[in-house]
């Protein structure tokens, strides 16, 4: 299971609506996580939104990055971290992170 951390500053639900329907309809790829929504075999399992004036994205990656393995360069060209694709081999870590950013 993979996890993207991703940030939408301006209509988040209809961004993460755009990601959840990328499939359905005929979008043109603009973010990386487009290039993995392409393809039938992957699936959206959940999404986990966190709704904030802050942007979190930056903050929320180097936290997964301590705990998770990452495909270098993807999803964070305009961040200072290496990725924004996680490999989530341990569930509990992934959700401990987590809520740390909505307590």
């Amino acid at each position: 299971m993979y996890a993207y951390i991703g940030s939408a500053m301006k209509n988040l639900y209809q961004r993460v609506g755009r990601h959840m329907t990328f499939k359905e309809k005929a979008y043109q790829k603009h973010w990386h996580i487009d290039g993995i929504l392409e393809n039938k075999a992957n699936k959206i399992i959940f999404i986990a939104m966190l709704p904030s004036h802050k942007r979190l994205e930056e903050d929320i990656s180097k936290e997964f990055a301590q705990k998770f393995q990452f495909i270098e360069g993807f999803g964070a060209s305009d961040l200072t971290v290496k990725s924004n694709l996680y490999l989530i081999d341990n569930i509990d870590y992934f959700f401990e992170i987590i809520k740390n950013f909505i307590l």
